[in-house]
C-alpha cells in the first residue's frame, strides 16, 4: 500500500501545474479540474489550500515567474532597481506571462474575489519587495529619506504596466532604463561637494583684493563672459577684474558649488557685495587642473 505523499510535495506539484497551465492557456483555459489532472491531485485537496480559481492562478503564476521578480542586493540601489525593472519588462514582453498578468488584471476589475486575491497574493507582496529595496537605499545613505516609496513604485512599475495594458507606445529596454534615469537621480542623497582649489583661489583672491593672485587663478587661454561681454586670456581677465570685480571692491560669499554634469564643470552660486552690484547670482565654471579655464556669468 502506497503512503501519502508529503503535503509540501503535493502543494509544489499543484503550483507547478497551475503555473504551466496558466502560461499555456491563459485564464480562459484555466480550471481547477485541469490543474488537478496535471498535478495528479484531487479537487478537494486543491480547495483545501486555495479557496478559488483566482487564488490558485495567482500563486501558480508567482511560482513560475518568481525568479524574474526577485530584487538583487548588490549595494547599489539604482543598479538593483534597474536590473529588476529590466527583468520584469523581459518577462511581460517576451513570454506568455505578459498576456496572463493582463488577463488577471482585467478579470480582477469585475471579480471581487479575484481582485482581493490579486492584492493579497501578488500586487501587495510585489510592492513590499520594491519598497524594501528603496528603504534599504535610505538606510545605507544612498537615497533621501523624505520621499514616499509607494509613489516611486507606482512611477516605475506602474509605467511598465501602463505600456503593457495600453500599448500606444512600445515596452522597450530603453524605456525601462529611461524610467530609472529620470526618477532615481532625484532620490539620491546629496553629498557635500568639495570646492575645487581653482574656484576657492578665485574667491580668496577677490576677497583679499589681490589682483595678481586673481589673474593667476585663471589659465593663460581663459574665457570669461559677463552677461554677453566676453574677455579672453589673462589680459581680458585683468580688464574685467578692474571694472567689475576687485576694481569695485567686490566681496564674494560662496553659497553653493554643484557639479554641472560635464567633467570639471560646476555651477557656482555666489553672494556678491560691491560698489557696482549687490545680490546673489550663478556662474558656470570650468576648471583645468588648479586654474579656472572658463567662467560664464548669466
Amino acid at each position: 500500500m502506497r503512503g501519502r505523499r508529503p503535503a509540501a510535495l503535493v502543494r509544489g506539484k499543484v503550483l507547478a501545474a497551475a503555473g504551466e497551465l496558466l502560461l499555456a492557456e491563459g485564464m480562459g483555459g484555466f480550471t481547477i479540474e485541469k490543474v488537478a489532472a496535471r498535478a495528479g491531485s484531487s479537487r478537494m485537496t486543491i480547495y483545501k489550500w486555495w479557496p478559488s480559481k483566482g487564488s490558485l492562478a495567482l500563486d501558480g503564476y508567482a511560482s513560475v515567474v518568481s525568479h524574474s521578480l526577485e530584487f538583487p542586493d548588490t549595494g547599489d540601489t539604482e543598479a538593483d532597481i534597474a536590473a529588476q525593472l529590466l527583468a520584469f519588462v523581459h518577462l511581460v514582453r517576451d513570454t506568455p506571462a505578459g498576456r496572463v498578468i493582463g488577463d488577471l488584471i482585467g478579470e480582477a476589475q469585475t471579480d471581487a474575489r479575484l481582485g482581493a486575491s490579486f492584492r493579497e497574493r501578488y500586487s501587495r507582496p510585489r510592492r513590499e519587495l520594491a519598497e524594501r529595496t528603496l528603504r534599504r537605499g535610505m538606510a545605507r545613505g544612498e537615497l533621501r529619506s523624505d520621499f514616499d516609496p509607494q509613489v516611486v513604485v507606482d512611477q516605475l512599475w506602474g509605467a511598465v504596466y501602463h505600456r503593457l495594458l495600453i500599448p500606444d507606445e512600445p515596452l522597450t529596454d530603453e524605456f525601462a532604463r529611461a524610467l530609472v534615469a529620470n526618477i532615481l537621480p532625484g532620490l539620491r542623497k546629496e553629498r557635500p561637494v568639495t570646492t575645487p582649489a581653482a574656484i576657492q583661489a578665485f574667491v580668496d583672491a577677490t576677497n583679499n583684493a589681490d589682483t595678481e593672485a586673481f589673474v593667476a587663478a585663471f589659465t593663460d587661454d581663459a574665457f570669461l563672459e559677463d552677461w554677453g561681454r566676453q574677455f579672453h586670456g589673462h589680459d581680458g581677465v585683468a580688464s574685467w577684474n578692474k571694472t567689475d570685480n576687485i576694481g569695485v571692491q567686490a566681496h564674494f560669499e560662496l553659497v553653493s558649488v554643484r557639479p554641472a554634469g560635464e567633467p570639471d564643470s560646476y555651477t557656482v552660486t555666489i553672494k556678491v557685495r560691491s560698489h557696482r552690484f549687490n545680490g546673489t547670482g550663478a556662474m558656470a565654471v570650468k576648471v583645468r587642473g588648479d586654474k579656472v579655464a572658463s567662467l560664464v556669468i548669466s
